[in-house]
């Protein structure tokens, strides 16, 4: 059973009500995604609260954040107030079809569910947080090309299948893949997830990479403790 909070270095995610507990590659996505030089960012289906924090840890800009569940929402309430920077941090219960700013954002974050049509378990909570039902691709598109600023970038996490897919759509909406990090558990394993950012801003190619958690001798690969060292506790 997971902890009930995850304690990282200089903030602790209270996580026993929500549905999304702190996983590796949703660090991995709050730590790879770059702070903006200037505006706004808003995180959607904001959870626990995780990205928003890791954003504001090294990021000077105001962010907005929104969630749909309400245990989760009142856990990230809690977590952004006992953190450093809750003045910088405004969180709201809404949902994202029923969201609107009077900012457009420089930046839009989101580790969606993606479970599309599969098995629902026991936990309402769960099963919001991982299926597709409240946040489907094409609503995470159309907003985020409401939202974006003309500079902005959208960034998001898939499994490989579903970021094709998001690919796909996002191109057809106008948005450009720009900057994508493939993850792996080792060196040589299957390609778990994608980090993927999306732009409307015109740009003659992608830049890729790609990343194992751990190395070929099972410890945190270099690259890993590089883009977490000032988040985890033992790195």
């Amino acid at each position: 059973m997971p902890n009930s909070y995850f304690q990282f270095k200089q903030f602790r995610i209270e996580q026993g009500a929500a549905g999304m507990k702190v996983t590796t590659d949703g660090c991995l996505l709050g730590a790879t995604v770059p702070c903006p030089t200037s505006g706004r960012v808003l995180d959607i289906g904001a959870g626990t609260g995780l990205l928003s924090l890791m954003l504001a840890q090294r990021c000077a800009l105001p962010i907005d954040a929104i969630e749909i569940n309400a245990d989760a929402y009142g856990q990230a309430k809690e977590n952004i107030a006992n953190s450093p920077w809750a003045d910088r941090i405004h969180l709201t219960h809404t949902s994202l079809q029923d969201y609107s700013s009077e900012h457009l954002y420089e930046q839009i974050i989101c580790n969606p569910p993606f479970f599309a049509g599969h098995h629902k378990g026991k936990s309402a909570n769960k099963n919001q947080a991982l299926h597709s039902d409240t946040l489907p691709m094409k609503d995470l598109v159309e907003k985020a090309v409401e939202l974006l600023s003309p500079k902005g970038q959208l960034w998001v996490m898939y499994p490989e299948a579903e970021m094709k897919e998001f690919t796909s759509l996002a191109i057809r909406y106008g948005l450009k893949a720009y900057l994508g990090l493939t993850i792996t558990n080792t060196p040589k394993g299957k390609v778990f997830r994608k980090i993927q950012s999306f732009t409307p801003m015109r740009i003659p190619f992608g830049t890729y990479g790609e990343i194992s958690i751990r190395d070929e001798f099972g410890e945190y690969s270099t690259g890993f403790t590089i883009l977490l060292k000032d988040y985890y506790l033992n790195l």
